[in-house]
Order: structure tokens, then C-alpha cells, then sequence
């Protein structure tokens, strides 16, 4: 039931025809356009908006739809009010039909996942260590959430992606001042560095306001960028 929950929460956060008109609702909201070799070959609508667990607990809720052409990925993430991550629903689809599902949770320090596909389900379990990343499939808006250190300083994060077997530490690098071209507008913003142990290096970002601009995936040759400017 959690899953099917969280499933829809994904389309009725980004259906168009549902958005709610008090755009204070939301923390951020919009659209990356993902680049690769220079070619646009997707795009990432997200929105993350605050919420109240079924314990009565605020947290927040971050949702998005990747798209490309021949395939759909959708990601829903929950995090506690500190922005810890508490569940993640991963499910991709072709032809309309699910052919991947993955979802996960976190309780205490043991992190369950669950892979379900056309070759069957895998289902494991082991230990995390705060402070913690979630990074989906092919996702960008996730970024948003990854535990930043100041400026010129790095701090060592436990990053889970549904392709590893156990939660793998990275180290985030806060490399300084750069900008960002949004629209027409270029954008003040700090550049950081995800670098995790079997090479995959993940380059972000983020304005002093805390909205997330630019993701780049230097060995893909893909960076994904937003395609309006921030609501604030």
C-alpha cells in the first residue's frame, strides 16, 4: 500500500491538471533538460513539496518523472524533517507496462531494498551510516538533498544508487563560486563534487537560496540543467 501511495504521489504532484494554485505549497518545482553530447535526449519534471508522515511527523516529499524516448522512470522520495531519507520508490516503465521496480527503507540503521523485474525479485538488507544519500536512476532532482559541506572544505556521505549491493561512501567537495546559465539568465551559484569509489563522479550546482541548477555526469557526457528559473 506504501508503495502504490507513494507511486501516485508522482503523478498527482506533476499532472498539470491537479496543481494547486498556492505555489507556497511547494519548495521547488520544475523541469531539467537532459543534455548528453549536446543532444537533449530527456526530461526530469519534479516537485518537492513538505508533508506530514502517518505518525504525525513533518518530513518532506520529493517526486519527479524522467522521460525519454523509449522509456519512463519515476522516483519518489521521502525524507524525515532533517532530510534524512526514509523511503524511495523507484519504478521504470516501456510500452506503458512496469519492467523495474525498486523500492527501499530505512529503519534505525538497516536499509531494505527490493528489485523486481521480469527475471524475478532480489530482495536485500544491510547497514548505514549517516548522513545518508539516495541517488535513482537516471534522477537529478535527488541532488537537492545530497548533505553538502562549506565551501572549500569536504565531508564523507554513505550514497545508495539501486544498482549497489551496500551503501558505498563518497565525499562531497565544496569546489566554490561559479555560474549557471538558466533561460537567458546566468546565476550565481556553488559548484560541489560527488565523488564516489568506483570512479562515478557527480558535479552540482546550487544557489545560496538552495535551489538545485545544474547536475553534470562528466563520464556519461550528460548534464542536466533547469529549463525556467526558480519561483524564489
Amino acid at each position: 500500500m506504501r508503495a502504490l501511495l507513494l507511486f501516485l504521489a508522482v503523478r498527482l504532484f506533476l499532472d498539470s491538471s491537479v496543481r494547486p494554485a498556492v505555489a507556497q505549497d511547494f519548495l521547488d518545482r520544475g523541469t531539467f533538460v537532459i543534455v548528453q553530447n549536446g543532444i537533449e535526449i530527456g526530461r526530469e519534471e519534479f516537485a518537492i513539496r513538505p508533508t506530514v508522515d502517518r505518525r504525525g511527523q513533518n518530513g518532506v516529499l520529493s517526486v519527479s518523472t524522467v522521460r525519454f524516448r523509449d522509456r519512463e522512470v519515476q522516483h519518489a522520495l521521502e525524507l524525515s524533517a532533517d532530510q534524512v531519507p526514509q523511503s524511495f520508490q523507484e519504478p521504470s516503465t516501456q510500452g506503458g507496462r512496469v519492467v523495474v521496480r525498486y523500492s527501499a527503507q530505512l529503519s534505525g540503521v538497516r536499509f531494505s531494498a527490493r528489485l523486481a523485474s521480469h527475471d524475478g525479485e532480489t530482495a536485500r538488507e544491510f547497514p548505514v551510516r549517516l548522513p545518508l544519500a539516495v541517488l535513482g536512476s537516471d534522477a537529478y532532482n535527488e541532488f537537492y538533498f545530497v548533505p553538502r559541506p562549506t565551501i572549500g572544505t569536504t565531508r564523507t556521505v554513505s550514497v545508495i544508487r539501486p544498482s549497489d549491493e551496500r551503501a558505498v561512501a563518497g565525499t562531497v567537495e565544496g569546489q566554490g563560486a561559479d555560474t549557471v546559465l538558466v533561460g537567458d539568465r546566468r546565476l550565481a551559484a556553488n559548484r560541489f563534487v560527488l565523488r564516489l569509489p568506483d570512479g562515478d563522479e557527480r558535479r552540482f550546482w546550487i544557489t545560496a537560496n538552495g535551489d538545485l541548477l545544474r547536475i553534470a555526469v562528466p563520464r556519461l557526457s550528460i548534464v542536466a540543467t533547469r529549463s525556467e528559473l526558480p519561483a524564489h
